[in-house]
């Protein structure tokens, strides 16, 4: 019987790991089956402790695909050159950036205030931005604390906006994506100029799933390249376990939860727990069962910094109540100068 219960928990993690090894592409299930992968680990794994007490031949060739597993979810190697080392650059300075999926503009204004003064964070990035998010952040005060916006708020979930300590300069959205994707060039202080870029691909659910394998795509083409430093943040709705992500990444870009000296890993920031007191009236069913404890079983939020030159400090997953994303801080020493041709 425990062999014939191993076989079972291991059949029960083969489809995400399938649809990882063959890189999560579309069509449907592929992209959701790949996302499960961190899921998939636990009755792999379960399935290894369970063969053993029948027989070790048994319990070593479930190995093989519950290490694998395994592997994918385990830290990778941080960069050359991100290694902990004190202080901060001898010419640079520190962007303090802060990313959150505000679910249609529920999530709390008192909330994501409190996050940028307790981190002192230099640039918010917001998607699934709302005109009544727009406002109740202003009459949070957010222009206290982040005096320069570029916004494109819309109703839904396609909206999204910047908001920085430092002037913002405007520059042309990325085209061919469905949400907005705000850009703009902000002078650091102590540093020179960095391109932000908040995105939010298209879910790869309800047949959007082609569109979100291109809308990744157009990332990587739209972005690599690009003079000076870049940081894009936002929420991808992918993982290292899409390959489209994968590639993104490939283009020339750190994923900032990866490479940071200071992580706390996995890392996961979907979904997380709902605060019912926050947006009661919007609750559903599906979200009221969301309201009970969740735990977050994958890292669809990401803050990406170009390749060269840039050391990643610290990351951290932030919990804000009204939203089932947590947001994202990141915390980047970015040099005076960086030739991310190289």
């Amino acid at each position: 019987m425990s062999g014939v219960a191993a076989l079972i928990l291991t059949a029960l993690a083969f489809p995400p790991l399938l649809a990882r090894i063959t890189g999560g592409h579309p069509p449907r299930p592929g992209p959701q089956l790949a996302a499960l992968a961190p899921v998939a680990v636990l009755p792999a794994m379960a399935a290894v402790v369970v063969a053993a007490a029948t027989a070790w031949w048994l319990a070593v060739l479930l190995a093989l695909p519950a290490t694998t597993l395994l592997a994918w979810q385990l830290p990778p190697p941080r960069p050359r050159g991100q290694r902990a080392r004190p202080g901060r650059p001898a010419e640079g300075a520190t962007l303090r950036i802060f990313t959150l999926n505000a679910r249609g503009g529920w999530a709390s204004p008192d909330a994501v205030l409190g996050t940028l003064r307790r981190h002192d964070v230099d640039v918010l990035a917001v998607t699934e931005l709302t005109p009544s998010m727009v406002s109740r952040l202003a009459e949070a005060d957010l222009a206290k604390v982040l005096p320069s916006a570029h916004l494109d708020p819309r109703a839904g979930s396609a909206g999204s906006g910047l908001w920085a300590r430092w002037p913002l300069h405007p520059l042309p959205p990325l085209p061919g994506l469905v949400a907005a994707a705000q850009r703009a060039r902000v002078e650091l202080a102590g540093g020179g100029p960095v391109t932000l870029t908040v995105v939010h691909p298209k879910a790869p659910v309800k047949g959007g799933e082609n569109q979100w394998q291109r809308e990744l795509a157009l990332l990587g083409t739209g972005l690599a390249g690009g003079p000076g430093p870049q940081v894009v943040a936002g929420d991808f709705n992918a993982s290292r376990d899409h390959q489209a992500f994968r590639d993104l990444l490939a283009a020339g870009f750190l994923d900032c939860a990866d490479a940071a000296q200071r992580r706390t890993w996995p890392g996961f920031t979907w979904p997380t727990t709902l605060d019912a007191r926050v947006n009661q009236d919007q609750l559903r069913f599906r979200d009221w069962l969301r309201a009970r404890r969740t735990l977050p079983i994958m890292r669809l939020d990401h803050v990406l910094v170009s390749r060269a030159g840039a050391t990643v400090r610290e990351v951290r997953a932030i919990r804000i109540p009204g939203t089932d994303h947590r947001g994202v801080l990141a915390i980047i020493d970015i040099p005076v100068s960086i030739d991310i041709t190289g």
